[in-house]
């Protein structure tokens, strides 16, 4: 009885479940595995105003494209000009930048007024994988299925002089929440929402929604002319 007994229990029984991330810590892996990744395709949707001109005439609305580390970006891009709307290319490798022509659609350098670079997304210091690690008030909300993948959701808030170059000085306003969803097999980032707070002068909050998939898959980013 008493061998039967002792033999009751597996070693697989006893082996202890690890331990849930706190939020903080899923913030963490995901900045790192956004870190480490070489490549990843993006698609931002814009709410609100967002100009990507010093004189405040093209709208950003959409984005889409790859980056590739650690310096090539190929975007395409819909702006919002005198209420029409237009698609627009931009190619950028290191220091140099290519965009197709308003009117004629053919590659030239890109224009000195449209200073807007995706590649900020990457970037060591500035970039998404630093802003997770700079939040504050951070929470866990319920997980939800983005794309077919299970996530973990989480929540914080964060300073707008954190978010500033990230979002091209048009989040503006304290505090910013942040809503991040983070793959639960993989730590991958596959969604960040940047809100500002509603105030009296901007009626239409800038909401920048970026989605993440294709994470080190390989990619070509070359000059296009």
């Amino acid at each position: 009885m008493l061998t039967l007994f002792g033999c009751g229990v597996t070693a697989e029984e006893r082996v202890t479940p690890p331990a849930t991330p706190t939020p903080t810590e899923l913030l963490e892996m995901a900045s790192q595995r956004l870190a480490e990744t070489p490549t990843v395709h993006f698609v931002l949707e814009v709410e609100g105003e967002t100009f990507v001109d010093p004189l405040a005439n093209m709208l950003l609305v959409r984005a889409e494209g790859d980056l590739q580390r650690p310096d090539r970006v190929r975007t395409a891009f819909q702006i919002e000009v005198i209420g029409r709307l237009i698609s627009m290319h931009l190619v950028s490798v290191g220091d140099k930048a290519w965009m197709t022509n308003l009117l004629t659609g053919e590659w030239g350098d890109a224009p000195l007024e449209f200073t807007y670079r995706p590649g900020i997304i990457f970037s060591a210091r500035d970039g998404m994988g630093p802003v997770m690690e700079r939040v504050q008030d951070v929470e866990r909300l319920e997980d939800e299925d983005i794309s077919g993948r299970s996530a973990y959701h989480v929540r914080a808030t964060v300073a707008q002089s954190i978010v500033r170059p990230l979002t091209y000085n048009t989040i503006k306003g304290s505090p910013i929440t942040i809503d991040f969803w983070i793959d639960r097999e993989t730590q991958a980032l596959l969604r960040a929402r940047i809100s500002e707070p509603p105030v009296a002068d901007r009626p239409q909050p800038a909401v920048w929604t970026l989605d993440f998939s294709h994470h080190g898959e390989a990619v070509s980013i070359d000059p296009p002319v």
